[in-house]
């Protein structure tokens, strides 16, 4: 008897159950940096910076500042603390795996320092509104000074005469004159 064996039509596919391979390797993608606060870093404020990167598998990250050999921090996030001045510069962030690194770079600075503007202008506010009523009230004190000398009469000068007796005769002689002139006309 001879067996006649039928062609197998389907294979079911060998299922590898690896969370790693489940998609195509893939070397990291140009990684994406965020930085936290996303607006003007403050001098002695906290800082995080957090990389990411399309890698499979996923990516290592490593964290470097501009000019510096070693690396500054390990991990996808990197937090700066009580950031100043000279944390200013040049970061990047390298993603790496086996197969293969993708680096992003970035600038960081310290803000021109809002808070200290917003002093120097509540500052200056402070002077113009104390200067305003002193010159306010300068004003109405010229005012008031004004008004009293056109409404008020000048008080009368006492004008103290001189005794010389030479004054005193011409004047003593004067009405002796008006007074002989006066009999003469009644006669």
């Amino acid at each position: 008897m001879q067996h006649l064996r039928k062609p197998c039509k389907y294979l079911k596919p060998l299922v590898v159950n690896d969370p790693g391979l489940s998609e195509s390797p893939d070397a990291p993608k140009l990684p994406s940096v965020s930085v936290s606060p996303s607006a003007e870093i403050e001098e002695g404020s906290s800082v995080t910076l957090t990389c990411s990167s399309d890698a499979n598998p996923a990516a290592n990250y490593t964290w470097y500042k501009e000019d510096e050999d070693s690396p500054k921090a390990s991990g996808q996030i990197f937090t700066i603390t009580d950031f100043r001045a000279e944390h200013s510069g040049s970061y990047s962030c390298g993603a790496q795996n086996k197969l293969g690194r993708s680096n992003s770079t970035f600038h960081l600075s310290v803000g021109t320092g809002s808070s200290t503007m917003m002093v120097n202008i509540i500052r200056t506010t402070l002077g113009v509104l104390i200067l305003i009523p002193v010159f306010l009230l300068s004003l109405c004190l010229r005012k008031k000074k004004a008004l009293r000398s056109t409404t008020e009469a000048p008080e009368p000068e006492e004008i103290e005469l001189d005794s010389d007796p030479v004054y005193q005769n011409v004047s003593h002689t004067a009405a002796q004159t008006e007074d002989t002139e006066e009999q003469g006309d009644m006669v």
